[in-house]
């Protein structure tokens, strides 16, 4: 008994590292909030949705985390995605804010438009980093509002951290 007991103990112990080593920080080097962000989804041809643009300004490749925050402080970021363009919209990655960033590049991400009347205020915050320890600044970026309803579409954008990179 003493010795199922001493198994039992070590394997909790082991699971309860492993546990630990999952659930590593993001631990970044830069951060900026995004304010004011708006989501309605109330038909397939009546939404409104913010596309939050990141760019990469450096020569290096950077990691991304963007979460999305809605009016009670909840963590929406399983309803986003991240896309990157080219002929077609790729889909980066989808339910998930972590994504990389080549170098001199641009993605996108934004909530997903589909299933069920959403009403969404809120922000996010977009944190980053780099294999290079000494990089201080990599990132800049916009909000581009886009509505889609009958008859048309209309967009505006706004910077995020007034242009200055972060």
């Amino acid at each position: 008994m003493k010795r199922l007991m001493s198994v039992v103990l070590s394997m909790v112990v082991v699971l309860m590292m492993c546990g630990g080593a999952m659930a590593e920080d993001f631990n970044a080097q830069g951060s900026t909030l995004v304010p004011s962000l708006y989501f309605d989804f109330m038909a397939a041809n009546n939404w409104t949705s913010p596309y939050i643009i990141i760019s990469n300004i450096t020569a290096e490749k950077v990691q991304c985390r963007v979460t999305m925050y809605n009016h009670d402080g909840s963590d929406v970021t399983s309803l986003g995605y991240v896309m990157t363009g080219g002929t077609n919209w790729v889909a980066v990655s989808h339910g998930v804010g972590d994504f990389d960033l080549p170098a001199y590049s641009s993605r996108i991400y934004s909530l997903l438009p589909s299933g069920g009347t959403k009403a969404i205020v809120g922000y996010a915050t977009i944190e980053w980093k780099s294999d290079n320890v000494k990089l201080r600044k990599a990132l800049v970026g916009g909000v581009m509002r886009y509505r889609a309803h009958p008859g048309g579409a209309a967009e505006s954008q706004v910077l995020i951290n007034h242009g200055d990179p972060f």
